[in-house]
């Protein structure tokens, strides 16, 4: 019965995933009498709002007003106003809209920031980062001759909401589950006393996932959040794999697994002894990670997976394969941010994401434009080109500096195309070399590819304390390194920065910039620092891997765990 109701869940998916790519397609082929009429109605709905008032909004007739009228902001703007609107319910400050959830940024790359969120924009989410994947499924699985199957996947995600006087708060990530909290239990294997949650759950989250994963001989999917996520958890599984076949054979929860005793409690009537799984993985396992990718062999009906890939985290994209395998389709979700979904891919395996033209008004600004440059819109954009993205959300951020930098790869009609680059706040500079971290992720992939050596993760640390100033890579492998290997490490490390940037090696000739360093961190250093984030109340779903060390916190934590 489970499963017919797990076909009859798939293809209902599958409908709204199709309407949802079609409603696209509708979209951008009038993407830019769209833009302008989203913004006019933003204008025309919340002129009488506090942040209207103050700027305007009622003599904003066309784009070029908006632009002339309305001024640039930063979070520091709507600070104040969010926080009226969140803890004392507050209404009509910065929109009109119907406001019930606000989002929260997990802060590991800067200060957590509250984001409120319309009830359009929170449906736009939930149509395209759940039904437009489910919608490229469709078009797989079509492709290749079948109707999508029934589905049931491991998710990665952690769903919580708190709640305050003028709504709930969560990460964007989460609303679309939330919204769907009793048919979750169909379509994922991890039980809902895990994924649902509105405390920080001290428990080791990897083995509570795998293990209800690992018994299910049926999942047809993965999906995450980030890939890291995912990545970590597969690493975690190929150096625990022999307690999960214990701990499946026997029907236990392992003993020595963290968790609260009530949940331990809970877990274990949902668990029995199962020899004949056990001894399926067990074979598997035995033949190692190495021979061929371990997912497809443990999992013989999961086809495809989803998470965001792109921009820094494409370096781990890469590294999941070595467990997903080459061929296995990805949805890598789009580009989204905390405070809006700005765009979709609408195949599998693409990089490229259509901008959503309904769900706010975007502004393109050259990098290197002046005070008086004139942002661009969707008709001006250049294909090759790199702009920082000005977005206009609809839930009451108005001309707001994300502080993206994105790239436009073609058009879908009139909507562009783009992929996300770096963030313009983490741009790595000592002697005005300035290394993006997409540069950055380059020259650490050829330096991994160099070695043969597999890294779990890397963060580059701009020391300016010493004279001259030089950059310390901190890096964790998966082999361990002698020690005594950091200084001929350290030397390729700089052969490969000075190929991947220009600038270098003139400048470490000229005695501007010092030589590179690499220092080697212990075993499980990321996933250590992940859990730190987590008891600090952040959410696993939006963890991003630590790229830069810009605070004195990361610094004291990455140099304290260095061999």
């Amino acid at each position: 019965m489970g499963n017919i109701f797990r076909q009859i869940l798939a293809l209902f998916g599958a409908f709204l995933g199709i309407c949802e790519h079609i409603k696209l397609f509708l979209y951008s082929k009038n993407a830019i009498k769209k833009q302008e009429k989203v913004l006019l109605k933003l204008m025309k709905d919340n002129k009488t709002t506090e942040y209207g008032k103050k700027n305007n909004f009622k003599n904003v007739k066309s784009i070029s007003d908006y632009q002339e009228i309305v001024p640039f902001s930063d979070y520091l703007d709507y600070e104040d106003y969010v926080m009226r609107m969140a803890h004392k319910g507050e209404k009509g400050l910065i929109t009109n809209r119907f406001v019930r959830r606000f989002t929260e940024s997990s802060g590991s790359t800067g200060r957590s920031k509250l984001v409120p969120l319309s009830a359009f924009a929170e449906w736009t989410c939930q149509c395209f980062s759940f039904s437009a994947p489910v919608g490229c499924a469709v078009k797989y699985f079509k492709r290749i001759g079948r109707i999508i199957p029934p589905q049931r996947g491991l998710l990665t995600a952690e769903v919580g909401a708190k709640k305050l006087k003028g709504g709930t708060v969560s990460c964007l990530s989460s609303i679309p589950l939330l919204n769907l909290k009793p048919l979750v239990r169909f379509f994922n294997t991890t039980p809902p006393e895990v994924m649902f949650h509105n405390d920080y759950l001290d428990a080791d989250m990897h083995y509570l996932k795998l293990r209800f994963a690992l018994q299910d001989k049926n999942v047809s999917y993965v999906g995450t959040i980030f890939i890291t996520t995912l990545e970590s958890m597969f690493f975690y599984l190929e150096n625990n794999w022999e307690m999960f076949c214990d701990d499946i054979e026997k029907g236990i929860i392992n003993e020595n697994i963290k968790m609260p005793d009530d949940l331990r409690k809970k877990l274990s009537k949902k668990v029995k002894p199962n020899p004949k799984r056990a001894n399926e993985l067990r074979e598997e396992f035995k033949k190692g990670f190495d021979i061929s990718p371990i997912v497809p062999r443990i999992w013989k009906k999961c086809e495809w997976m989803y998470g965001m890939g792109t921009g820094s985290l494409s370096l781990y994209a890469k590294k999941l394969k070595r467990y997903i395998g080459e061929d296995m389709p990805i949805h890598y979700l789009g580009y989204v941010a905390t405070e809006a979904m700005m765009a979709v891919p609408i195949e599998f395996d693409s990089f490229e994401y259509v901008m959503l033209p309904q769900n706010g008004f975007y502004e393109f600004l050259p990098l290197d434009a002046d005070e008086n440059t004139k942002p661009l819109t969707f008709k001006d954009v250049e294909v090759g080109k790199e702009y920082e993205l000005i977005l206009t959300n609809l839930s009451g951020f108005y001309r707001y500096k994300i502080e993206d930098v994105i790239k436009v790869t073609g058009f879908y009609h009139e909507s562009p195309k783009v992929t996300f680059c770096y963030r313009k706040n983490q741009i790595a500079n000592i002697s005005g070399e300035k290394i993006n971290s997409l540069a950055f992720d380059e020259i650490i992939d050829n330096f991994s590819n160099r070695l043969n050596e597999l890294f779990i993760g890397y963060s580059i640390y701009p020391d300016r304390e010493t004279s001259p100033g030089h950059y310390v890579l901190l890096v964790e492998t998966e082999n361990i390194f002698d020690k005594n290997k950091e200084k001929e490490l350290s030397e390729i490390f700089t052969e490969e920065l000075c190929k991947g940037n220009v600038s270098v090696e003139p400048l470490i000739k000229s005695g501007a910039l010092g030589e590179c360093e690499v220092k080697l961190l212990k075993k499980g250093t990321y996933d250590a620092y992940r859990e730190v984030l987590r008891q600090n109340g952040a959410n696993l779903n939006q963890i991003k891997p630590i790229k830069l060390i810009d605070t004195e916190m990361k610094k004291d934590f990455f140099f304290s765990h260095t061999i």
